[in-house]
């Protein structure tokens, strides 16, 4: 062997020496070691991956126990009349009372998550609320609703415009909801509807805060603390949603307003209506604010005739006759105009057609200046056509509280041709009066 092939076999065998030892050293020195590394970090991630899962079960159980407090009782049977008594008080509170009926469906545990068998996740408690109001009693009665710190929701709502004429004017909205609650299965036995805070009751005591649940369900009023999440910031008046009237549309303007303040027909109202046994009849408006008289005669063809009478130290003097009821002046922009176009014995009521005199005001027909009967105006206006009745006044917004006199009806054009062009009764001789229509 020559020098030359000793040389390279030398190097030969420390090259096989060099990656015989690396070899053998990554297979049983750093292989071993970087697989203990990669299972070191493996069992990190899982232990901070159970830590963040024994957190998320945490928050969940404090849900749970806050939704558990937010139960009904667990007595149905003492939730159901306790719900429904709290229902009517939170409607009374925002007055939503007109027409106002609540009624319950059975409890529903069937069609519900089960936990086990035969062991429902909840009780389902359904209520149909019906009602008539304006839309601030609606937002006033969602607001106390939903302060209250109850599992409790409107599942569905149907609000919109009646039909009845007289509602309309009173900008009245028939409201249909549907209201559900949950008994769960694990909710607190306890006495009261409302849930006592824990906090609360150590600040205060336990009897103070029973007591304060028990005044907030008879009274109907919301919980000063309502369950977070569910209002927006206390600070919002919500009481402003019914400034937008997507119903009956805006409110007056400021100037509207003003000249409605100023109108005196609040004051104006039908004292009596008189009867003959010739067909004819007779009834007298009283203007109790200027001491005037309107008395209207309606012959038996269907003639009618308004006289103004103005009482001056104990005389009545006439001051105009016509077909029309006119009181105000333009300077004080309250002048109002009402067309008589029939008085109705078998009602005790006047049938009136309101044409006051303003620029945005059409002319009446010259058919009008002929009296009632067939001589009236065939057409009939749309929307200003009212029926007034005995005690009642002029004003159609007139609130009729107190001693105020009740508006007058609005009568549909169906309604009105009816009441205006219906064949004549004959009636024997009555009177219908108020106590101070002649005073």
């Amino acid at each position: 062997m020559t020098t030359r092939e000793r040389s390279l076999a030398i190097v030969l065998i420390a090259v096989l020496g060099v990656f015989g030892l690396g070899f053998v050293g990554y297979q049983f020195v750093l292989s071993p070691w970087l697989d203990k590394g990669r299972q070191i970090e493996n069992r990190k991630k899982e232990i901070a991956q159970l830590e963040m899962d024994i957190l998320s079960v945490q928050v969940e159980k404090k849900k749970f126990e806050a939704a558990r407090q937010q139960s009904l009782p667990a007595d149905v049977g003492v939730a159901r009349e306790q719900y429904g008594n709290l229902l009517e008080k939170v409607c009374r509170r925002s007055e939503l009372t007109n027409d106002l009926k609540i009624s319950q469906s059975d409890p529903d545990n069937k069609s519900v998550p089960m936990l086990a068998p035969k062991k429902p996740a909840y009780t389902r408690l359904t209520y149909k609320l019906q009602a008539k109001g304006e839309l601030y009693h609606l937002v006033d009665f969602m607001r106390l609703f939903y302060q209250l710190p109850l599992l409790h929701t409107i599942k569905a709502m149907n609000i919109q415009r009646p039909s009845e004429a007289r509602a309309r004017d009173r900008r009245e909205l028939d409201i249909d909801l549907t209201i559900e609650a949950l008994v769960l299965d694990a909710a607190p036995d306890r006495a009261t509807l409302l849930p006592v805070v824990r906090e609360l009751a150590l600040l205060s005591s336990p009897a103070a805060v029973t007591g304060f649940n028990l005044q907030v369900v008879a009274t109907g009023r919301g919980d000063p603390v309502p369950p977070t999440g569910v209002l927006s910031e206390s600070s919002r008046e919500y009481l402003a949603v019914a400034g937008k009237d997507v119903f009956f549309g805006p409110l007056p303007k400021k100037e509207e307003r003003d000249k409605r303040e100023e109108d005196i027909s609040q004051f104006v109202f039908l004292a009596s209506v008189t009867g003959h046994e010739d067909g004819s009849c007779v009834a007298a408006f009283r203007d109790k604010l200027n001491n005037t008289d309107y008395q209207i005669s309606q012959g038996a063809d269907g003639k009618l005739v308004v006289e103004t009478l103005f009482e001056v130290k104990g005389t009545r003097k006439t001051l105009r006759k016509g077909q029309e009821i006119i009181y105000g002046t333009d300077e004080g922009k309250n002048l109002r105009a009402w067309r008589v176009r029939r008085i109705c014995t078998t009602d005790n009521a006047v049938i009136v057609e309101r044409v006051d005199r303003t620029p945005d005001k059409p002319k009446p027909h010259p058919a009008a200046l002929i009296g009632g009967g067939p001589g009236a105006v065939l057409a009939v206006a749309e929307g200003a056509t009212y029926k007034v009745a005995v005690g009642h006044c002029l004003d159609p917004y007139a609130r009729g509280e107190g001693k105020s006199p009740p508006p007058p009806s609005k009568l549909e054009p169906r309604e009105a041709w009816r009441a205006i062009f219906a064949p004549p009764v004959v009636t024997p001789t009555t009177t219908v009066s108020t106590d101070d229509g002649g005073k």
